[in-house]
C-alpha cells in the first residue's frame, strides 16, 4: 500500500458494520499474534462481529460517544471508538475513554494512527471531557510506543481481563486534554 497524506475522518454509520468488523479482526489477528493465544485469533470470525457492530452504531449516545472512521477513498482503514470511562474510579462525566482504535495492519505506521487519535480526542474534548483514558494490553510494546509518543502517560491503573476465557493483563493511560 503506498503512503497515505490526509486520509479523510469521518463519524461511522451502520452500514459501516461490515468493514468495521474486518478492521477488527484482522487488527486483532496482527496485532496480538504472540500476545494472545494463536486458537482464539485464529478462531475470530469477521461475520460474527457483524451483528455486534450494528447493534453498538444503532445505540450510540452520539452526544457522548461515538465510532470514527479514516479513510482515503471508499475502503475503511480503521477505526476509534469513544464514550465516558467505564472504570468505577473515575468520573464518567469528566474522564472520557478511547475503548478501540484498530487499523488494518498495512496502514500501519503512515500516521494514519496519530490522525484518528487527534480526532478522536478532539471529539472527546468536544463532549465536554477533562481527561481521557484507555486500556492497552500490557505486553502490546508497539502500542504503548504510540500512546506514550502521543502524550499518553500509564497512570498506575492495573487489571486482568479474563472474559474471553484467558488472562489479558491491561495497563491505563491517562491524557489531560485542553
Amino acid at each position: 500500500m503506498t503512503a497515505v497524506t490526509r486520509p479523510s475522518v469521518r463519524a461511522a454509520t451502520v452500514r459501516d458494520a461490515a468493514a468495521l468488523a474486518a478492521i477488527h479482526v484482522r487488527s486483532w489477528q496482527a496485532a496480538y499474534a504472540g500476545l494472545l493465544p494463536q486458537d482464539y485469533l485464529d478462531r475470530l470470525d469477521t461475520p460474527d462481529r457483524i451483528e455486534r457492530w450494528q447493534r453498538t452504531l444503532s445505540a450510540t449516545d452520539w452526544s457522548r460517544s461515538g465510532v470514527m472512521v479514516v479513510h482515503p477513498g471508499r475502503e475503511l482503514l480503521g477505526f476509534a471508538r469513544f464514550g465516558p470511562t467505564r472504570d468505577e474510579d473515575d468520573n464518567d462525566g469528566k474522564v472520557g475513554e478511547i475503548r478501540a482504535i484498530y487499523l488494518l495492519p498495512e496502514a500501519w505506521g503512515q500516521g494514519i494512527g496519530k490522525r484518528l487519535m487527534c480526532i478522536a480526542l478532539a471529539r472527546i474534548t468536544a463532549a465536554g471531557y477533562s481527561q481521557a483514558t484507555l486500556w492497552v494490553l500490557q505486553s502490546n510494546a508497539r502500542a504503548r510506543r504510540f500512546y506514550e509518543t502521543g502524550g499518553w502517560v500509564h497512570d498506575g491503573g492495573l487489571k486482568c481481563d479474563d472474559s474471553l476465557g484467558f488472562p489479558m493483563h491491561e495497563v491505563r493511560y491517562r491524557k489531560q486534554l485542553s
